[in-house]
């Protein structure tokens, strides 16, 4: 027969362990909860200060001010305007190029070995017929 005293302790042990879960909860949505406030509040400090500062600028004439216009005046020469797309055009297909071939050549340097690794597993394994090239059958397209 069960005695009272144990279904006490089982209850106030189940109770208390209750209670620590509901208090470990409240203490992390409250930690979450100041996270959040201290970054709102860092990046509304970083705005403030911007904002000081271009309404103590506003209508002087700084140094920043030149850099500007001299920027915004800046005329690009048309064959700079030509070359440097096309340059970037060209690095980006080189580097693509040497990329595949990279490939291929893990490709073709990992394929035998795989099979080879495979054959040793199962001996009575077909072939999938891969291309060692790293390339897909005709068929298959």
């Amino acid at each position: 027969m069960c005695d009272k005293r144990t279904l006490f302790d089982v209850a106030s042990r189940k109770e208390k362990e209750l209670d620590h879960q509901y208090r470990m909860r409240r203490l992390q949505l409250l930690s979450a909860g100041w996270e959040q406030f201290l970054r709102a509040a860092s990046v509304l400090a970083v705005c403030v200060c911007g904002y000081f500062c271009i309404r103590e600028l506003a209508g002087r004439q700084t140094f920043a001010d030149i850099r500007f216009r001299v920027i915004a005046d800046l005329k690009a020469n048309k064959w700079m305007a030509f070359v440097v797309p096309w340059g970037v055009a060209a690095v980006a297909t080189a580097w693509g190029a040497g990329e595949r071939y990279l490939r291929k050549r893990h490709i073709k340097r990992v394929s035998s070995e795989q099979s080879e690794m495979q054959k040793m597993l199962d001996v009575g394994r077909r072939s999938s017929n891969l291309s060692k090239r790293g390339e897909t059958s005709p068929e298959d397209q």
